[in-house]
C-alpha cells in the first residue's frame, strides 16, 4: 500500500510540473515591502524632445491678429475646423523645427515645458503682451509585444507613462508571461540601450525603467509552460503518454 501512495505522489508531481507556481502570478511580493508611508519620487525624468518628434504647437493672444502669422490655417477646400490649423512640426535630423515668421528654432534635448519657454522668449518681439504657447508632444508611443494579452503600439496623450500603466494598456498579463525579467529597449540621443525590470518585486518602482520614454519597446517573455499550449496536438500529449506507460510498466513490475 505505501508503494502505491508512492506512486500516486510521483504521478501528482509530474501533474504538475508544468504548471506556474501561484507566487510567479503576483506583483511586487518578493524583496522589500511596499512602503506604508509616502516616498520621495526620484527616478522621474521630464521627456526630451528628440530627432523625428513631432510637436503641437499653438499660439494665442489678448490680439488675435498679432497671433495670426504664428498659426497657419490650411486654406483647402474641405478641411475641417478641427484640422484646419497646420500646428504640427516635425523636429528634422539636426534637431531644428521651422516656424513661422521665426524661422528655425532648436527644440532636440529640451523639455516640453523648456521648448515653450524658449518659444515665448522667441516670440516676445511680435507681441505687446507675452503670448500664451501651448506644445504637446504627439507622438508619444510605446510598443509592446511578446506574452500580453493585446500586443501594438499605444499612443499616448500626456508625457508620463509608467511601465505599469503601459501593460494595463496592452490588457495586461497573461498566465503564461513571465514577469521577472521584462524587456524594455529605448532609443536616445543616438543611443541604444537595454533593461529589465521584475514586477515580481517592489524594487520596480525605483527602476531607471519604471518611467517610459517615447518609442521605448517592451518585450514580456513567455513562460517556458507555454510551449505545452502551443506545441503541435499531435506531440502535445506525448511526454504524457510516455510518463503513463512508464508508471503502468512500474507499476506492474511491484505486482507482480
Amino acid at each position: 500500500m505505501k508503494r502505491f501512495a508512492q506512486l500516486y505522489f510521483l504521478i501528482i508531481l509530474v501533474a504538475l510540473g508544468g504548471c506556474t507556481s501561484y507566487p510567479a502570478l503576483l506583483n511586487f511580493n518578493e524583496g522589500p515591502p511596499i512602503p506604508s508611508k509616502p516616498q520621495d519620487i526620484r527616478n522621474f525624468k521630464p521627456i526630451k524632445i528628440q530627432s523625428s518628434d513631432i510637436l503641437k504647437i499653438q499660439v494665442s493672444s489678448t490680439d488675435p491678429i498679432a497671433a495670426q502669422p504664428f498659426n497657419p490655417v490650411n486654406t483647402a477646400a474641405g478641411a475641417s475646423p478641427e484640422g484646419s490649423l497646420l500646428n504640427d512640426y516635425l523636429v528634422d535630423s539636426e534637431g531644428f523645427i521651422i516656424f513661422p515668421t521665426v524661422g528655425k528654432i532648436l527644440m532636440a534635448g529640451l523639455t516640453i515645458e523648456e521648448a515653450k519657454q524658449r518659444l515665448m522668449k522667441q516670440l516676445e518681439p511680435y507681441f505687446a503682451q507675452q503670448p500664451i504657447v501651448r506644445v504637446r508632444l504627439t507622438n508619444f508611443k510605446v510598443a509592446i509585444n511578446g506574452e500580453v494579452r493585446s500586443p501594438g503600439s499605444y499612443f499616448v496623450r500626456n508625457d508620463r507613462l509608467t511601465i505599469v500603466e503601459a501593460l494595463t494598456l496592452a490588457g495586461d498579463f497573461t498566465p503564461y508571461s513571465r514577469r521577472d525579467s521584462i524587456l524594455i529597449i529605448r532609443e536616445s540621443e543616438g543611443l541604444r540601450s537595454f533593461g529589465y525590470v521584475d514586477f515580481n518585486t517592489s524594487e520596480l518602482f525605483d527602476s531607471p525603467y519604471f518611467y517610459l520614454q517615447q518609442n521605448d519597446v517592451i518585450y514580456v517573455q513567455p513562460e517556458k509552460t507555454k510551449i505545452n499550449s502551443v506545441r503541435d496536438p499531435a506531440t502535445r500529449f506525448l511526454p504524457w503518454i510516455s510518463a503513463i506507460a512508464s508508471l503502468t510498466a512500474i507499476i506492474i513490475s511491484i505486482t507482480r
